[in-house]
């Protein structure tokens, strides 16, 4: 978890280093906060998100866990899925990233072919 903050306290202020047109004011940290906290639920939306649709996926459509290679690619498959998305809108990849294999870790699993 200290990663995670660290990570995303990070892009949080490295939003605020590259502005020059506004000054450090009083409302400046509580802007800092806003940023870090949407950054940081943003990120584990998007994680759960494609955790979720990666486990109702291997729950509902069975075809899909008859290979163990399918399904390591499948789940390789929504974790680049679940970081580009994290990326591409500006969050952290690395958040969601973490928050979907942990999601489908914990329903996926059992889903998966022995």
């Amino acid at each position: 978890m200290n990663d995670a903050v660290a990570i995303i306290l990070f892009n949080t202020v490295s939003l605020f280093v590259g502005e020059t047109t506004e000054d450090f004011t009083g409302g400046t940290p509580f802007k800092i906060i806003g940023n870090f906290l949407l950054l940081g639920v943003a990120s584990l939306g998007i994680g759960i998100v494609y955790g979720l649709l990666g486990s109702y996926i291997f729950k509902r459509m069975r075809f899909l866990t008859v290979s163990a290679v399918k399904e390591t690619l499948l789940i390789f498959c929504f974790g680049y899925m679940s970081y580009a998305t994290g990326e591409l809108a500006h969050m952290s990849g690395i958040i969601s990233l973490l928050t979907s294999g942990v999601v489908m870790a914990h329903y996926a699993w059992y889903n998966l072919s022995p």
